[in-house]
């Protein structure tokens, strides 16, 4: 009676008993629309902050608002990004834009193919679907297709930095991409187990 259960790839083991699929799996459905309103909440919200203080002035050349400065300076701006990260490949927004909806076909999969018990999996999952539709959102919309970023830090300890400016999405997609990072790897690090002849 035990063989059809071995001889079906383990199906009537309780991890691999639960179905495929991408329902049920709220660790990655409630936290990515969330973000997503967060990120495009942020970014009108501060360019039209910007807006107000420089009436008539375009977008690219608006007067930074600084929040607070010394060692590290954080100011509020209105930059238009249409690379990627670091504000990599400028003339390939056409191509960014077909790998970003790819990724997000990518992500489902993924998610698709995750244990609903997985739930930090699912939620760094979230985290990277979120920016990526954060930013695909500007890219689609957005007349010159650019990425609103609008958080720049620079510092002059423990020598003279600038970070490029980022948003929320960016934000999302940094965290998702390290917890994930970390999350494989200590899986691939971890004792596989012996499995009984």
């Amino acid at each position: 009676m035990s063989a059809p259960a071995e001889t079906a790839g383990g199906e009537a083991a309780p991890a691999a008993s639960e179905p495929r699929g991408l329902a049920g799996k709220w660790w990655f459905w409630a936290p990515w629309p969330l973000l997503v309103a967060l990120d495009l909440w942020s970014k009108a919200q501060v360019f039209a902050f910007l807006a107000e203080r420089s009436p008539g002035v375009p977008e690219e050349a608006r007067q930074p608002y600084v929040v607070f400065d010394g060692a590290v300076r954080f100011e509020l701006v209105t930059w238009g990004n249409t690379g990627t990260i670091w504000g990599l490949f400028q003339n390939g927004t056409a191509v960014l834009m077909v790998l970003r909806c790819v990724a997000l076909v990518g992500l489902l999969w993924f998610v698709r193919t995750t244990s609903r018990a997985a739930r930090v999996q699912l939620f760094v999952l979230s985290l990277v679907f979120a920016g990526a539709v954060g930013n695909l959102y500007d890219n689609f919309v957005r007349a010159d297709r650019s990425v609103r970023d609008f958080l720049h830090f620079t510092g002059s300890w423990p020598w003279q930095w600038d970070f490029p400016a980022f948003n929320v999405a960016d934000s999302c997609i940094t965290v998702g991409a390290i917890g994930l990072f970390l999350l494989l790897w200590s899986e691939d690090r971890a004792p596989k187990e012996q499995t009984v002849s």
